[in-house]
């Protein structure tokens, strides 16, 4: 196959002529050095943590600016302490600039001990400055809605101002499971990205999982096509240190169990524990050295499998549509990756990268604002550097095939590793890459070839690490570190802490970390808000199967649900010859096998897709002492709700069955990491998945194959274009499903467990419970107020009894908070009954939409004879019967997916009794987008068929409603049926005209 390589004159160009001048401020981090490595805040991975250990207090947030002088901006902004570092002491890191220029996030932990022997639990929080001018007074505020008692980090500004960031929260907020220990040393780790909205009116509303990662994502980005840019660490592997405490206690060496792994039932907080033997682990392939489970059947002929790297990755701004960075593989980024099996010569060793440049991993992305598609990065060894190694670049811009990607060493590659007897080549240790607006690259650099230690004393730590932010320049073929930093001589401290349990000092030059240039930037001209699609082909079998995609994706999310469909499992990437690759589906003629007649055998059937979902389960420190927090392992997909709607299968469990086609599809959870395997007529394992993947709730994912082509799959074919008869059969499948027998199918029934009620309904207040459900404002502490009152037609209503005294002017409310974040669109109803007293005598009734800003908008407001329900009434109005009330609707839909506050206010004017009752928000009689027009022919089935406009049926062909089905038009205008419609004996037919989806 051709390859495509592209040269890196670019990079040359851009960096030539360096100089100190720069065109915009520069913001940037100081922190204490801190020469201990596992687990600070510098590392590759468990930088997360923010004690004084790992964030070593007295670092500040600078800026410089153009003419080169600095400000320290936590000190001038009150943040911070000099000398003894204590209760005001801070560490900052993770500085990022708003598209507008004017503002920043960046995360700060403040605290430390204040005594000897002092522990104290500490977080990293996100922050927002304002006033970076060189002549403004900086301020700072903690942003509000973020994850409290967890570490937040590496916040970057979302195109819609939401905040979208990395926690170590858990999965769900489950606190049991706190800390999420990563795959590979069972450390603390973060959890995924997560989005906040500082505008919402809580935490439960304004903040979302966008991922969830195993081992961990880190320092996301959104470039300039709107991608969410970001580096995830794939570690799919069974647990290496389990396996250490088994082959200790398999082999009697003394050493039992070193590491005190063991299983949880489950993920409840009380779940059983129990050992590791017999070993509970079933996916991917043991690991080298346990030849104990190697000899089993099960893995006969089965190489051993380890895994690691951190890849680049993106996805939509929202979560959806998340894979490796524009569909690169390991077999375009890595040097060596074995096969899956010992006895099949047609799969065999990967030795020669697709890249003449291959990485091991890639760090800290950041997009070049000259050169769109441009990314620079670091490839550092996972220990020992403090997370510095080689600074990389990658040429990757939206729609560039994956085999013209190529990655391009920036400096020298002796730089990608630790070196203490180095070539003249090693010019130090890199992090932070930062290109600036004008071609330049700004980095925080370490002359230290060496791995870092501590050369000082046990009080006096002192590292061997200078890291100074300074621009690269040209040597030769690559790039390196201007010898003058960027800050001169550098910022100097003499801080002390508590250990807590020793006094540690240091007095010198502090550390310069991630440089970030302080300007505007354009928004993307297409942001990834909201943009996924389906395929035609799909979105086709959605019609046929006569049910509407707004629905199908709204019943996903309100269930935490979404769909991987895929249209052909049989179709490998031409280039992936680790696994099997010549596939059939079994019990059909369909298959897919190399074009090389020397490769073309054996073939393999495949029978089932086999998904697994990430549990955290995996204890460690023994049964009896605990450690807090659990490692994932792989386990059969066994979510109760996605297993209730997925089809039979004939498969075990967690399978989905392959469709003559080679399609399959199933239901999954959201927000959980999930990843999957083809297996054979035994359940036997042929090709697997290397990473883990998570969905966002709502999602329907679709992609041409599990193992996806670059270009050409083993045939030499396009990727599948086949409409996949797998989605079909789902869809039929789920469309059927009625939990609670209350006639309403799942997919439109927001309580599919509840049968009373179907409809979502975020108030249905009927005052049975009087006023509890709301705060009564009576601002004037009199005789008028809200209370309740019963009365015909109404067992219980509101009532406020205006004629109780003069009460002109004056306000009374009825007030409650109200969640519509799940919902699209929102319908505020209510019951009132009110008569004036006379002409001049009469009150008035205003509703107000409150947001979380304190704003609130008119969404009601009648008074005197618009209000009045009944004639004027010169005694206490009691309605007397069902028409002296009156129902009043309001669209809510511009408040859909908030959460608000809703107001009722009574304006007095002494006039008489106002009443209320019935006050019901609810998601019904909107319809959504839909087709404009629709033409129907042949056999339908039970579903819903919309239009905005016009549903039509052919003049003369067969349009039939088959036995037994309850199929709905709802036209917006029109409901044309022609001659050849009919609707078979047992069958329902109904038609609407004047809306659409509901």
């Amino acid at each position: 196959m051709k390859r495509y390589f592209i040269l890196s004159i670019f990079c040359i160009y851009a960096l030539s002529g360096v100089s100190q001048t720069l065109p915009n401020p520069i913001m940037f981090c100081t922190q204490v050095p801190q020469p201990f490595g596992f687990g600070t805040s510098l590392e590759t991975f468990g930088n997360q943590q923010a004690s004084t250990f790992s964030a070593p207090r007295g670092g500040d947030l600078y800026i410089r600016y153009t003419d080169g002088s600095l400000k320290n901006l936590t000190q001038t902004a009150g943040f911070g302490q000099n000398g003894m570092q204590g209760a005001n002491a801070i560490a900052v890191r993770d500085p990022s600039v708003h598209w507008s220029g004017t503002k920043a996030l960046f995360s700060m932990v403040i605290g430390s001990a204040t005594q000897r022997y002092q522990v104290q639990s500490y977080t990293w929080k996100i922050y927002e400055i304002t006033g970076l001018g060189k002549n403004e007074t900086p301020v700072i505020t903690l942003v509000p809605n973020q994850p409290i008692g967890y570490n937040n980090i590496q916040p970057i500004y979302g195109t819609d101002d939401r905040i979208i960031f990395i926690s170590d929260m858990p999965r769900g907020g489950i606190a049991h499971l706190y800390p999420q220990h990563d795959e590979y040393e069972s450390s603390p780790i973060v959890s995924g990205i997560w989005r906040l909205d500082p505008k919402a009116c809580s935490i439960a509303s304004g903040l979302e999982m966008l991922t969830h990662s195993p081992s961990g994502d880190f320092t996301p980005s959104i470039d300039n096509a709107g991608r969410l840019i970001f580096t995830r660490w794939d570690h799919l592997q069974r647990d290496q240190q389990a396996d250490a405490d088994i082959e200790d206690i398999l082999n009697n060496t003394g050493n039992d169990y070193n590491y005190g792994t063991f299983n949880y039932a489950d993920e409840t907080a009380n779940a059983t524990k129990s050992a590791i033997l017999p070993d509970a682990e079933i996916f991917p392939e043991p690991r080298p050295g346990r030849t104990d489970l190697l000899s089993l059947p099960q893995w006969a002929n089965t190489n051993p499998q380890s895994f690691n790297i951190f890849n680049p990755w993106m996805m939509n701004e929202d979560g959806t549509e998340m894979e490796i960075l524009n569909h690169l593989g390991r077999h375009d980024m890595q040097q060596y990756i074995t096969p899956n099996f010992t006895n099949d010569p047609k799969i065999h060793d990967f030795y020669t990268p697709i890249s003449q440049t291959p990485i091991r991993g890639m760090f800290h992305i950041q997009e070049s604002p000259v050169t769109p598609g441009l990314y620079y990065g670091i490839e550092a060894p996972e220990f020992g550097t403090h997370g510095s190694g080689m600074v990389v670049s990658v040429n990757a811009p939206p729609g560039m095939h994956p085999e013209q990607v190529t990655f391009t060493y920036v400096t020298h590659p002796d730089t990608r590793s630790a070196d203490a007897t180095p070539s003249v080549n090693h010019s130090g240790l890199y992090r932070n890459p930062m290109p600036l607006s004008n071609g330049k690259i700004v980095v925080s650099h370490s002359h230290s070839t060496e791995e870092d230690s501590n050369i000082g004393a046990s009080g006096n730590p002192l590292s061997k690490y200078d890291y100074r932010i300074r621009l690269l320049e040209a040597t030769g073929g690559y790039f390196k570190a201007s010898a003058t930093a960027l800050t001169g001589a550098g910022i100097t401290k003499n801080v002390s802490w508590w250990s807590p349990d020793e006094l540690y000092t240091y007095n010198g030059v502090l550390w310069e970390t991630y440089p970030v240039e302080v300007r505007a930037r354009a928004l993307p001209t297409k942001t990834t808000l909201n943009i996924e699609t389906v395929a035609p082909s799909e979105l086709a079998l959605f019609t046929s199967a006569g049910v509407n995609l707004h629905d199908f994706r709204k019943f996903l999310n309100r269930n935490n649900l979404s769909v991987l469909a895929i249209r052909d499992v049989t179709s490998r990437d031409d280039q992936d010859q680790q696994q099997p690759f010549n596939l059939k589906v079994s019990g059909t003629a369909h298959q897919t096998v190399s074009n090389n007649p020397s490769q073309a055998s054996p073939v393999y059937n495949v029978k089932h897709l086999q998904f697994f979902q990430n549990d955290l389960v995996r204890g460690i420190g023994g049964i009896n002492t605990p450690k807090a927090g659990r490692r994932g392992l792989a386990r059969f997909l066994h979510d109760p709700t996605a297993m209730t709607y997925n089809p039979p299968t004939t498969g075990s469990q967690g399978s989905a069955n392959i469709h003559p086609d080679g399609s399959v599809a199933m239901i999954v959870p959201a927000k959980r990491a999930l990843t999957w395997q083809l297996t054979d007529d035994n359940n036997k394992g042929i090709v697997r998945e290397r990473l883990w993947i998570s969905t966002k709730s709502g999602e329907i994912r679709t992609c041409t194959s599990c193992h996806g082509e670059s270009t050409l799959n083993q045939a030499g074919q396009p990727s599948p274009s086949n409409p996949p008869q797998a989605l079909t059969t789902l869809l039929n499948h789920v469309k059927t499903i009625d939990s609670d027998n209350d006639g309403v199918k799942d997919i439109y029934d927001a309580f599919p467990n509840d049968g009373t009620k179907s409809i979502a309904e975020a108030v249905n207040e009927k005052f049975v419970a009087n006023l509890a459900n709301w705060i009564n404002q009576n601002l004037d502490n009199d005789a008028v107020t809200w209370t309740t009152q019963s009365n015909t037609c109404h067992a219980n209503s509101a009532m406020i009894n205006n004629r109780a005294l003069d009460n002109t002017g004056k306000i009374d409310r009825l007030r409650r908070f109200v969640d519509l974040s799940n919902m699209d669109f929102a319908k505020l109803s209510f019951d009132v009954a009110y008569a004036r007293y006379d002409a001049s005598k009469f009150d008035r009734l205003k509703v107000y939409v409150v947001l979380c800003d304190g704003s609130q908008q008119l969404i009601y407001d009648k008074a005197g004879t618009t209000l009045a329900t009944a004639p004027d009434q010169t005694t206490l109005f009691t309605p007397a019967a069902c028409n002296q009330w009156r129902n009043e609707s309001i669209n809510l839909s511009a408040y859909a997916g908030k959460t608000v506050e809703l107001v009722f206010e009574n304006v007095g004017g002494w006039g008489n009794r106002l009443f209320l009752d019935n006050i019901l928000i609810q998601e019904i009689d909107i319809s959504p987008p839909c087709p404009n027009s629709q033409s129907f022919s042949g056999n339908l089935t039970t579903g819903k068929y919309n239009a905005a406009t016009t549903i039509i049926t052919q003049s003369g062909v067969q349009t039939r409603v088959v036995a037994g089905a309850n199929v709905t038009f709802n036209g917006g205008s029109s409901v044309t049926l022609q001659t050849g419609f009919e609707a078979q004996n047992g069958s329902v037919f109904k038609a609407y005209i004047g809306g659409c989806g509901y």
